[in-house]
């Protein structure tokens, strides 16, 4: 891996670390980690890959029915609660800049292969770990697994639009169950 990536990773984890551990009361603090998931790969001069293709997109709305239905018909019937805010926060300050971020950037930058998905995999989950360790959301640990699903998606097709898909609609589907 690259040190440019190295460090990118080291910084998102310590501001969250710190975001998480201090709970700053101004929400506008928490905008500091999308903008720096956004804002890093254009500073050291990595093009990542997005492009509006109706087949990719398709492609990414499809492997989120048949990953996602089953799960929303276990523990879902309750998308009530997304609201139009809720739906453009998650593309916005979630789904997108963490696609832009690992895939578009880690991921692009160590390789294009399962190994990097392997590895990006894991470090997505790892920086979900200040979001266990301070609210107690042990679950977003499991992020790992999707995070498989929307690197493959970036492997295949050389774009982060499939994933940012899939990452908005599985971040909304969870948000919509009634167990987790």
């Amino acid at each position: 891996m690259r040190t440019q990536a190295v460090i990118g990773y080291v910084a998102l984890l310590v501001l969250s670390l710190l975001l998480h551990a201090v709970k700053p009361a101004n929400t506008l603090y928490y905008s500091l980690l999308p903008a720096l998931m956004l804002i890093f790969p254009i500073i050291v001069g990595h093009r990542v890959k997005l492009r509006f293709s109706i087949r990719d997109f398709m492609l990414g709305i499809v492997v989120s029915l048949v990953i996602l239905a089953p799960y929303y018909v276990i523990f879902g019937k309750n998308m009530k609660t997304i609201t139009v805010y809720i739906f453009l926060f998650q593309l916005l300050s979630v789904s997108f800049p963490e696609e832009f971020f690992f895939r578009g950037f880690l991921q692009d930058t160590i390789n294009r292969n399962f190994r990097s998905v392997l590895l990006v995999s894991l470090l997505f989950a790892v920086a979900h770990i200040p979001k266990a360790l301070f609210p107690g959301d042990w679950m977003s640990l499991l992020t790992f697994f999707p995070s498989l699903v929307m690197g493959w998606l970036y492997m295949k097709t050389n774009n982060i639009l499939p994933g940012t898909i899939f990452h908005l609609l599985a971040n909304l589907t969870h948000q919509g169950t009634r167990y987790f």
